[in-house]
């Protein structure tokens, strides 16, 4: 059966770059039709500091996939940083409106909009509410969407994720007023861990982890449980900038040829020979210098995980995401320090497998997930069909505990 899919545009505002992502997804697998970055230094700990700066960015990455694609992009999903995130669980129960008592959507929905009422403090906005799951008559408890089940009431576990709202209202602004619609703002993490359930590495083996995105300026560390449940966050002051500007004081050279040692050489192993690669120094002097760089935000990790976890979950692997973790040698230096498995996932996509892209790609999933109705862009010149064959996936989710944590280095 050939059916028309569904297309969205994921759009993220990192610390020193606006990338988007147009695709869709089909047999739970996120295909791209266009994905691209530009350059943007508007963002200060989270926070739009500079508007003019970040309203052109998103206007050049908006225009251009336009004019690849032929269409009028109207309205995106928007990534959230999860500084500060707190995530209450809620439940919400009704009667089912239907003469047969058959579960329909609006009932879902029903439950959902009493949830988003929740009070919470002022400080706080909250941006999405994910079920956990639902419970029909006889107190069936159900992963899956029950449509078309029959029962008298319906009661709805879910989780909200909220924001400080400053934050929040500093990102849609600025998107809304460059004439989109925002569809949809979703948890970083939670988006990236939605699109990893479908990689080879995680999908048929890894259930519980740390997922540690570093980014230039932010490193976050988020323990998911079940697949996509976000069961704590913490974030730090911390990226690969900041070991680009240590390089260079060490050094004492140039921030742009920081850069490029880092990136070319990482944290190597010193060869058997001594030779120069820059002026008089050796590998081994650029490795030590981006050791002594990341020593800090590794011993901060241990702590904030040693503060949460059980004796069992201290233990869980750690997942690298974020540009960031491509430096080379990160996966060895942290399978050392941290006596885990350090999985090193690239995104499986087609056209977006930088990693920078990974929480874009994780909107395209979200969006087709969880997102009803149709998208409002003009494709004039593409169609995109596939055949489907109706197979379904079990996501599980389970109930999380409230949890803020914010520590700067």
């Amino acid at each position: 059966m050939a059916e028309e899919l569904r297309r969205f545009v994921a759009l993220e505002i990192a610390s020193k770059a606006v990338r988007l992502v147009c695709g869709y997804t089909q047999d739970g697998l996120v295909y791209v039709l266009h994905a691209l970055e530009t350059s943007a230094n508007a963002l200060d700990a989270g926070q739009v500091v500079e508007s003019d700066t970040l309203t052109a960015a998103i206007k050049s990455v908006i225009n251009t996939a336009s004019d690849n694609l032929g269409i009028r992009i109207r309205d995106v999903v928007l990534a959230l940083p999860p500084m500060g995130l707190v995530f209450p669980k809620e439940r919400a129960s009704t009667n089912t409106i239907g003469l047969d008592n058959r579960i329909v959507q609006i009932d879902i929905n029903n439950c959902l909009s009493q949830i988003k009422k929740v009070k919470i403090d002022d400080k706080y906005k909250i941006i999405d509410v994910i079920p956990i799951n639902y419970v029909i008559e006889n107190g069936n408890v159900l992963t899956e969407a029950p449509i078309g089940r029959t029962s008298s009431s319906l009661t709805v576990n879910a989780c909200i994720y909220a924001l400080d709202r400053k934050i929040v209202d500093g990102y849609v602004k600025v998107v809304e007023s460059c004439g989109l619609k925002v569809r949809q703002t979703v948890v970083a993490p939670f988006a990236s861990a939605l699109y990893l359930q479908d990689c080879d590495q995680i999908k048929d083996n890894v259930s519980n982890y740390f997922l540690l995105n570093m980014g230039s300026e932010i490193t976050t560390i988020t323990q998911i449980a079940n697949k996509s449940t976000i069961v704590q966050n913490g974030c730090f002051k911390f990226g690969g900038d900041v070991i680009t500007s240590y390089i260079s004081k060490k050094l004492n050279i140039p921030m742009k040829d920081a850069k490029m040692l880092k990136e070319k050489y990482g944290i190597d192993k010193e060869p058997s020979f001594k030779v120069n690669v820059y002026e008089n120094y050796t590998i081994k002097d650029i490795s030590l210098a981006i050791r002594e760089a990341i020593t800090p935000v590794i011993q901060s990790i241990k702590k904030q995980i040693s503060q949460w976890s059980s004796n069992d979950s201290r233990y869980l692997p750690i997942v690298l995401t974020g540009g960031g973790s491509k430096l080379r040698g990160l996966k060895e230096i942290l399978e050392k320090e941290f006596q885990v498995s350090i999985i090193d996932v690239r995104p499986y996509s087609f056209g977006a497998r930088d990693k920078c892209y990974q929480n874009c790609l994780g909107l395209i999933k979200y969006a087709d997930k969880y997102i009803q109705g149709d998208i409002q862009d003009d494709f004039s010149n593409t169609v995109i069909t596939r055949t489907t064959n109706n197979k379904e996936s079990s996501k599980r989710m389970r109930l999380v505990h409230e949890y803020d944590v914010n520590e700067d280095l």
